[in-house]
């Protein structure tokens, strides 16, 4: 009597069992895959450049937006955090890496600061804070990528001792704010990111000619710049 009770018992329970594996397993296959995007910048090299070295250091970012999940935000500043659309890193880190390759690529430098290369060389320092780089749908007809960036072009001359009384290592301060259009919105990210990538391409420009000026000591003539 107990072993033919016993026997159901446990036919019921691998039931149990099985049922419930079965729902787990239909879960995580129903799970939507993200999907991955990064900043592609489009700069055209600069023929009077004569910058070798760059030093392209972390940018600063708020931190409401430097997130791997890409962050959608209306007029009244109420975020979406798409947690499907993502960077392939964090916004900081693409911003980073993705104005190092512009800058190389407009200036025909090489970027340092991860590269190892030593010293002896001119080299200039770029320290960049984007205290907006925002996503905003304020309306069916308004819809922009809101970039408010400021840098720091220090220039180091490894010729030049400290004792010396002299100007070559000097620093350049600059800014700029532009709103780029985000085209045919209607909520496709792929549009989104093309905007990013145009207005990083932007910043790339005008961060590139400052530091030629600060190179080549001339006066700085950047629309939408103010530099000091």
């Amino acid at each position: 009597m107990i072993s033919s009770t016993v026997k159901p018992l446990f036919k019921v329970s691998s039931k149990i069992s099985l049922l419930s594996m079965a729902l787990l397993l239909g879960a995580c296959s129903s799970t939507p895959t993200p999907n991955y995007y990064t900043l592609a910048t489009k700069v055209s090299p600069l023929a009077n450049s004569k910058v070798r070295v760059i030093e392209v250091l972390p940018v600063g970012l708020p931190d409401r937006i430097n997130r791997a999940p890409i962050v959608v935000q209306d007029a009244a500043g109420k975020s979406r955090i798409l947690e499907n659309e993502r960077w392939t890193s964090t916004l900081g880190a693409e911003l980073r890496d993705n104005l190092s390759a512009g800058l190389q690529q407009k200036l025909g430098a090489v970027d340092r600061y991860n590269s190892g290369m030593a010293g002896g060389k001119v080299s200039y320092r770029v320290a960049t804070d984007f205290s907006h780089f925002d996503v905003v749908t304020a309306d069916a007809a308004k819809k922009n990528v809101e970039v408010s960036v400021a840098w720091i072009i220090k220039r180091n001359d490894p010729n030049i001792t400290l004792d010396q009384n002299s100007n070559q290592n000097q620093q350049l301060a600059c800014r700029m704010s532009f709103s780029q259009p985000i085209q045919e919105y209607n909520d496709s990210i792929q549009n989104v990111v093309s905007a990013a990538s145009a207005s990083l391409s932007r910043v790339v420009d005008a961060i590139a000619l400052s530091i030629v000026a600060s190179d080549t000591k001339t006066q700085i003539n950047i629309n939408g710049v103010v530099c000091s």
